[in-house]
């Protein structure tokens, strides 16, 4: 998947993280998703990418906000499950 197509399926960019931000010795950024219902923290479900740092150019894949059990590649099978999420809301 392209940075490209993150931002067509409506992820935001994070704002850039810098080495005062994060003490590591580069600067990067990722992409999140974040479904929610209200305000309140516990009702949050996001997806989150890889990083630049750890991507390369059009290598950028999805994972479910802090958990590694899915990891999604394709930007088809990302697409339908964000109308399935977004379809089934309640």
């Amino acid at each position: 998947m392209t940075e490209k197509d993150l931002i067509e399926l409506g992820f935001e960019r994070s704002e850039d993280q810098t080495p005062e931000m994060t003490g590591c010795d580069y600067t990067y950024h990722y992409y999140t998703l974040e479904f929610s219902t209200s305000d309140s923290v516990f009702d949050r479900y996001t997806l989150i990418s890889n990083s630049s740092d750890e991507s390369k150019k059009d290598d950028w894949f999805v994972e479910i906000f802090d958990t590694a059990v899915f990891r999604f590649t394709d930007r088809y099978q990302l697409e339908k499950l964000i109308e399935t999420l977004k379809y089934n809301m309640i």
